[in-house]
């Protein structure tokens, strides 16, 4: 109550969008209010719901299609929530759509209580071959039947695993990029809506502009720091493998050690193990042939 009610937080979105298109000219704002009894678009940079239902989400994602592009090489990945995959299917004919990893593993500990199994799963939702997707499924099946049954005829694996999903998924296994978020607004909650919007700006402008003050200062280089230290880690894995080259072919190689082989294809960027056609990084048998 010091910070006002609910009702005369709403009140000040009007004068608050003003002043957002003001102060960003030539810059595109839209916000759905959606109450019980007016349904209006009003120009600002923010959406407003009263609830997560088909209406908003396809409203989201119709606007998004204006920025991200459709197409079979887009992927979004998020919970169960079936307005999300609703607005999907309805503004994107050929992206893909899978399940956070996250999500379903605490769906999986609640529902069907299998927690003592639980790193089975994740073992067999982050495999990258079938093989050894396989491997881990078949054992976390064993000991969680139930489980196993919903994973595999209800949801299907193409949903959540990295070895049968129809995309590139790359390394993007859950949603952690929408918790970071929510866990750094934890306090803004309690504002009111326009102080809650003129943080969330300040907050992700300070950090962009460090990151573009990082990127001008690190111009020459081609990777991002996270990239950076997978390719590290990677080259020094790559260390202890034997390669060969039998064929003359200079784009294929096999990548052998300790009974372990492994077909690379340079050309293609792929690896029998499917961890370099998936992540599109040079894991460690790729850099060893690098």
């Amino acid at each position: 109550m010091v910070r006002g009610t609910a009702e005369h937080g709403y009140s000040y979105l009007l004068g608050f969008s003003y002043m957002i298109d003001a102060l960003n000219v030539g810059t595109t704002y839209s916000i759905m209010v959606n109450k019980v009894t007016e349904n209006h678009i009003y120009p600002i940079t923010f959406c407003v719901v009263d609830k997560e239902n088909d209406a908003s989400w396809t409203f989201f994602f119709e606007k998004l299609k204006s920025i991200v592009v459709d197409g079979s090489d887009l992927c979004f990945i998020s919970d169960r929530n079936k307005s999300i995959a609703n607005g999907i299917a309805k503004a994107y004919n050929h992206a893909h759509h899978g399940y956070c990893m996250r999500h379903l593993g605490k769906n999986l500990w609640v529902n069907h209580h299998c927690g003592e199994h639980l790193y089975l799963f994740y073992n067999a939702a982050k495999a990258y071959s079938p093989e050894k997707f396989s491997d881990h499924f078949v054992e976390f099946k064993n000991y969680c039947p139930e489980a196993a049954f919903f994973l595999k005829h209800e949801l299907g694996f193409e949903k959540w695993s990295r070895a049968y999903f129809p995309a590139d998924r790359f390394d993007v296994m859950t949603t952690t990029i929408a918790e970071s978020v929510n866990a750094m607004l934890i306090d803004e909650r309690e504002y009111p809506v326009a102080s809650i919007f003129n943080s969330i700006a300040k907050r992700f402008g300070k950090i962009f502009r460090e990151r573009r003050a990082y990127v001008l200062k690190c111009k020459n280089n081609k990777f991002v720091p996270a990239a950076e230290k997978i390719l590290r880690d990677n080259m020094s894995k790559g260390d202890s493998f034997y390669v060969e080259n039998i064929s003359g072919d200079e784009r294929r190689y096999t990548v052998f050690r300790s009974g372990y082989t492994a077909k690379v294809d340079l050309l293609e960027r792929s690896c029998s193990c499917r961890k370099f056609d998936l992540v599109k990084i040079p894991y460690d048998h790729a850099m060893a042939v690098l």
